[in-house]
């Protein structure tokens, strides 16, 4: 199906093959060749380096656009000691204008989840791959459930969704007191997969875990003070190992085999026994 006759036009379309390139081996042919490759970056990388300065907090805050969430999940808080803030910067990079303050990553982690709130796009780094690093750094990437991404600001993703997504067509307005889950497979879950911010998701997981293994299920739409917060999140994939018809075979020849012979064992006996019978009366 093209661009031109889906709902969401080019975004559901990139998020379409964002979702299969995850789903699929990459022994899968069928599909476009997916150019993101597994991601060596390492958070020590960035303390090596002299473009960039780490700050890391521990025990810190739920934020607080987000703290609901977390009886649900049923994941450790702060407390717990497992809690970390990063914050990534460029303390020699003075020529941001739009966003001169922010962070190029600050965000916080904990097993089982990373929530990031400010991210930047730079020249040399993915920001996909420094979300990776920074749980990684600290935690197996199997662990991980959920994405949060805090405070959305990006013009792409945001206009989507505001524009696009929670208008009168979906039965939707901006900003709508719901909390939206968008389902795999649904238009909806695959234009916001093809936003910029949903893109940075898609690439973590095809970064991070073999194709065919991790995917994004659902992402979790919702506001606080009109400002847009997003959740994703990711699942392992179930296979069910298929049934080899040469391991059956055998057994089923085997059984054949017992079968015929008992039968004719059983005719041979009730035949020597008729047999007897004859000589006997005669």
């Amino acid at each position: 199906m093209t661009s031109a006759t889906l709902k969401y036009g080019e975004r559901q379309a990139a998020g379409q093959l964002l979702q299969q390139w995850m789903e699929r081996p990459e022994s899968d042919t069928s599909v476009a060749a997916c150019p993101v490759q597994s991601s060596k970056l390492q958070l020590k990388d960035l303390r090596k380096s002299k473009e960039f300065e780490i700050d890391v907090e521990m025990n810190p805050y739920i934020p607080a656009q987000i703290e609901d969430e977390f009886e649900q999940l049923n994941i450790a808080g702060p407390r717990s000691g497992a809690w970390e803030m990063i914050s990534i910067g460029e303390p020699d990079v003075t020529d941001d204008v739009e966003y001169p303050d922010l962070h190029i990553w600050e965000g916080q982690i904990a097993p089982g989840v990373l929530i990031v709130e400010e991210m930047k796009k730079t020249p040399s780094l993915f920001m996909s791959e420094v979300c990776q690093a920074v749980y990684e750094n600290h935690f197996s990437m199997d662990t991980l459930k959920y994405v949060y991404m805090v405070d959305v600001c990006n013009r792409d993703t945001l206009s989507f969704v505001r524009d696009v997504l929670y208008t009168e067509a979906n039965g939707l307005v901006w900003p709508d007191e719901e909390i939206h889950d968008w389902q795999l497979g649904t238009p909806e879950f695959e234009a916001l997969l093809g936003t910029k911010i949903g893109k940075t998701v898609a690439h973590l997981v095809l970064g991070a875990f073999r194709r065919g293994t991790h995917r994004i299920s659902q992402i979790r739409s919702f506001h606080t003070f009109e400002i847009l917060q997003l959740r994703f999140t990711i699942e392992e994939m179930e296979h069910v190992t298929p049934v080899i018809p040469s391991v059956e075979l055998p057994i089923r020849t085997v059984s054949t085999r017992v079968t015929r012979s008992m039968t004719r064992k059983r005719k041979a006996e009730e035949e020597e026994t008729a047999a007897k019978k004859a000589q006997k009366k005669g």
